[in-house]
């Protein structure tokens, strides 16, 4: 995974770039590099951070009014100045910048070198560079060269290249990997992201799969991996640069945990005749399953809960990364959602691949307008929460979450019920703020932290240990409250950090009886309820909500805080949390 971004125009491209790969970060931030043309290549890269490989580089003094930049994740080879992008060919007349994974590299770099290639890197991006050096031998024409270079490669990909004998041309290319063109006044930007951009343009093509790009100064031509040409029109993106500042807030994780209020409003205001259309095709489908990575996950685990009790109807939740265990249960009467904050995670993707080609229909909740899974689906919902920046995701959680509860109230009753006031209750939990950075302070030393839920709270404990986990690096766990007697008892010591999650609904009495369980075996009781009980070491208040099946929603949000709070008190930076990216586009 990584950030690509590319530009050409008639500003120095450095500068643009170098602001872009700040913002795309979040992406992949091991290493990073630009290259630009300035009468031949400029190639500045190491390991590290954009800012500070800029106090070391000088990024954004490199000239050329054209040139391409990148962040990078580590997929093959370590975390090296070798390893880094930009890469060139031998004779440095082909830099690329690449995200995704070629599959077939080992065999094309084999090719490569009993043509005389050699090789700097240990990376599977670098025989892109050198293939498209030998394919612009054998081909006088650029279109044929860049036909051919990827009739050769072989996995999910997207990538831009400049060549030195056609300095005015940026190339793109896509497949399986997303990428975007910005369209602005008399200048145009390559990137994998929105984000990259947004200062200069909201005027956005969205390339689709297995589609080539060719930008000038003065236009931009599209084909396909066949060479048919392909037309395509800009949109707009209804992002601002101002939703991607930190604003007065030290990290853009907490900024984004307090625009939640915001947010759940923002994505309540659906057309009821869109919902209407994607509630029914849940109602008459006798076989519903709902697919997900991570946060997406268990969002799609807490509305078959949802479904179940509000709507009586079954569902499949499973993980898309094990779609191999599942496909044979899609056919033409199977319906799947597909759950996606960015719409280009890989492995929602390959599932719905998979249930397309058996002929299911294709449902979808994304976030990023013009991704790929909403080109998949049949129908598609946006959560509307605005980018989020924040590695491990806060306010696409519960937008999607608030969003599905919408859904299921059209699939149960075909109304919306009343869920007004679900925003005025996260601003008021929003108040338990300090109350939980000093809990979390209380136990930052503790090497492990349970949650335990009931029904639909379970999917809740199951989040918030991912958050701990994401963002603290402490081992957490979360749990079915019911189940502690069946072995994790084991696993409690004296002193144990245990969250309870505990509303008053009928889960209340049953998880109460297993926090006194959990106490006589010395754990420490956190508990989150709308009323302190004696057996809570420490409590942590909810709002008390009329509709019940609600809570979930309003209860996730002082475990976000206090994962956030136990990577502050850890020394760590909860954006970018090691070892992760933000968007997991390849497999």
């Amino acid at each position: 995974m990584c950030g690509i971004i590319g530009y050409i125009g008639n500003e120095n491209a450095s500068p643009i770039i170098f602001e872009a790969l700040k913002r795309m970060e979040y992406r992949g931030y091991d290493s990073a590099g630009i290259a630009t043309f300035d009468g031949d290549f400029i190639i500045k890269k190491g390991a590290g951070k954009v800012k500070q490989l800029d106090e070391k580089l000088n990024f954004s003094q490199m000239q050329g009014t054209v040139g391409i930049g990148h962040t990078r994740w580590a997929t093959h080879g370590n975390v090296s100045e070798d390893n880094a992008h930009p890469h060139w060919s031998c004779k440095a007349e082909v830099v690329v910048v690449h995200n995704g994974i070629i599959e077939n590299y080992n065999g094309l770099r084999s090719f490569l070198v009993t043509r005389g290639h050699k090789f700097k890197s240990q990376t599977d991006s670098e025989v892109i560079a050198h293939l498209l050096e030998e394919a612009t031998k054998n081909f006088g024409d650029l279109k044929e060269a860049l036909l051919s270079t990827v009739a050769s490669l072989k996995g999910s990909y997207s990538f831009l290249a400049i060549l030195k004998d056609k300095p005015e041309t940026l190339i793109a290319v896509r497949k399986d990997a997303p990428m975007i063109v910005g369209v602005g006044k008399n200048e145009y930007f390559l990137a994998s992201d929105v984000l990259a951009f947004i200062d200069r343009t909201n005027s956005a093509i969205f390339l689709d799969n297995r589609e080539i790009a060719l930008v000038t100064r003065t236009g931009l031509t599209f084909f396909d991996f066949a060479g048919a040409p392909v037309i395509k029109s800009p949109t707009t993106v209804a992002w601002e640069i101002g939703d991607v500042s930190k604003n007065q807030f030290l990290h853009y994780t907490l900024k984004e945990i307090h625009e939640q209020p915001t947010s759940i409003r923002q994505t309540l205001m659906q057309e009821q005749s869109e919902i209407a259309r994607f509630a029914n095709t849940i109602r008459q489908t006798k076989n519903f399953f709902i697919t997900g990575c991570g946060t997406s996950y268990n969002a799609g685990l807490l509305l078959k809960y949802l479904l179940a009790k509000k709507a009586k109807i079954r569902s499949d939740v499973f993980l898309s990364s094990e779609i191999d265990q599942h496909k044979d249960l899609m056919n033409r009467d199977a319906v799947l959602l597909a759950i996606s904050q960015s719409g280009e995670t890989a492995d929602v993707l390959e599932a719905v691949t998979e249930a397309k080609s058996r002929g299911a229909t294709i449902l979808s909740i994304v976030n990023v307008m013009g991704s790929s899974l909403t080109r998949e689906s049949e129908l598609t919902l946006f959560t509307r929460c605005g980018p989020e920046v924040g590695v491990a995701a806060t306010k696409s959680f519960t937008s999607q979450v608030a969003l599905l509860y919408l859904i299921s109230s059209f699939v149960a009753s075909r109304s919306s019920n009343d869920l007004s006031g679900l925003a005025s209750s996260i601003e008021q939990v929003l108040g338990v703020e300090k109350l939980v950075s000093d809990i979390a302070a209380k136990y930052v030393n503790a090497n492990d932290f349970y949650f335990i839920g009931r029904g639909d709270h379970y999917p809740v404990a199951i989040e918030g240990a991912l958050k701990m986990k994401e963002l603290s690096y402490v081992h957490a766990e979360g749990m079915a409250a019911g189940e502690l007697k069946h072995g994790t008892l084991a696993l409690i010591e004296d002193g144990t950090p245990v969250v309870l999650v505990n509303p008053p609904d009928e889960t209340y009495t049953p998880t109460l009886n297993n926090a006194m369980e959990l106490r006589s075996r010395g754990a420490k009781i956190i508990g989150l309820s709308a009323t302190n009980h004696p057996s809570y070491d420490e409590f942590i208040p909810l709002p008390k909500l009329q509709l019940k099946y609600l809570y979930p929603i309003v209860e996730v949000i002082p475990l976000q805080l206090m994962a956030y709070y136990a990577a502050i008190g850890r020394k760590l930076d909860p954006d970018y949390p090691r070892n992760l990216a933000k968007s997991v586009t390849v497999i």
